[in-house]
């Protein structure tokens, strides 16, 4: 990962080249956006170039190790847990190769991508005080090439209390030329110690004009580049499944179909509330990155559909893969019930990411849909 391979953040990368020039590596710094912003492949881009130095290249031997992950003194964090493969106290070198895959496939890729790709869909991945015993290890030693060592964390919000009090006692007393970059999607649920030990590094969200400048130049029509970037939220891995692989849509907007056929037919049919109790049971056993996935595509269908109600149709990337009649559908979405509707979703996600009881979640959900579903 070079900097020129990053999308946007030209101001950012222009400060961390510059640091680096004048000898002022913090030792500890943090690197902080929105979902798709580009953290961690900025981290890794600048672990190259402190590892490597301003004239590396994937052709010689330093920037070749970096380009495959493999340099012995880059070290990676990130959430994992127990599958099917490793039973038991998992950690992160237990997946070393998936997440060298992960990292080569789409380094904008999302927790839930993550989880997906190891298996854990179902379950929450963290970072626990195993974890950190071993990359004490790692940076206590001193360094195979006789430079720097790096340590970078993705999603360090999801480091348990027990590891980060560990942690924090080598980032206290660093042995000579280490770094550890943390990267996180929510800073604030970080403890206050760790913030205040950490250089802060923050990335914008990127410009609808940066994402659609890039998607162009992997190939995409102007047109698939521009409707994707308009609704991305700033998050170029959404983008890139809006022009891509849509496995994930695809099960989402059946999941979406069976829920609002449900809620419109309660009005005029009682016993469909059961079908939304099994819905919500269904949903329920889900894993909460699952879950919360769901409800960002909801949101994001829901306001397409009023989009699409107001003719503005140029600006509807959404094309049902089911016998979903969205037309029809988005009559029913006004300004009369958009912005109460986006607040039951936004409170819905805010609670499953409270680790709140996700039956109850999605059944108070449903029930609220039913009504707000035919206010016009």
């Amino acid at each position: 990962m070079l900097f020129r391979e990053i999308v946007g953040q030209e101001k950012i990368i222009e400060e961390l080249a510059r640091s680096y020039r004048n000898g002022r590596v913090s030792h500890c710094q943090l690197f902080s956006g929105a979902q798709g912003s580009g953290t961690l492949p900025l981290a890794i881009a600048y672990a190259r170039l402190v590892l490597c130095g301003e004239n590396s290249s994937s052709r010689n031997s330093c920037g070749l190790k970096i380009s495959e992950l493999k340099h012995p003194d880059l070290h990676f964090i990130y959430p994992v847990a127990n599958n099917l493969d490793i039973k038991s106290k998992a950690i992160s070198v237990n997946f070393l190769p998936q997440w060298r895959e992960f990292i080569h496939s789409n380094a904008y890729g999302s927790l839930y991508d993550w989880h997906l790709s190891i298996g854990i869909e179902n379950k929450q991945g963290k970072i626990g005080v195993d974890e950190v015993s071993d990359i004490f290890k790692k940076m206590s030693l001193k360094p195979y090439e006789g430079g720097w060592k790096v340590a970078i964390i993705w999603m360090a919000e999801k480091m348990n209390l027990s590891a980060t009090n560990k942690l924090l006692k080598l980032i206290e007393e660093p042995p000579d030329k280490t770094l550890f970059v943390f990267v996180s999607e929510d800073p604030s649920s970080l403890t206050e110690t760790l913030i205040s030990r950490c250089q802060i590094i923050k990335l914008k969200k990127l410009s609808s004009e940066k994402i659609s400048k890039e998607l162009i130049s992997r190939g995409y029509s102007s047109e698939e580049a521009r409707a994707a970037s308009m609704h991305s939220s700033g998050d170029f891995n959404k983008a890139l499944k809006a022009v891509g692989n849509k496995e994930e849509e695809n099960v989402f907007e059946e999941w979406f179909l069976s829920w609002v056929r449900s809620a419109f037919k309660v009005r005029t049919n009682k016993e469909a509330v059961i079908e939304l109790v099994s819905w919500s049971k269904a949903l329920s056993k889900k894993g909460r990155e699952t879950q919360k996935s769901f409800i960002t595509f909801a949101l994001d269908l829901f306001r397409q559909a009023l989009l699409k109600n107001y003719f503005l149709n140029e600006l509807t990337i959404f094309s049902p893969k089911t016998d979903f009649n969205f037309e029809t559908f988005s009559e029913f979405i006004t300004g009369q019930n958009i912005e109460e509707i986006s607040q039951e979703l936004e409170k819905a996600y805010y609670n499953i990411q409270s680790n709140g009881n996700s039956n109850m979640i999605f059944m108070d959900l449903s029930l609220k849909l039913t009504r707000l579903i035919h206010r016009s």
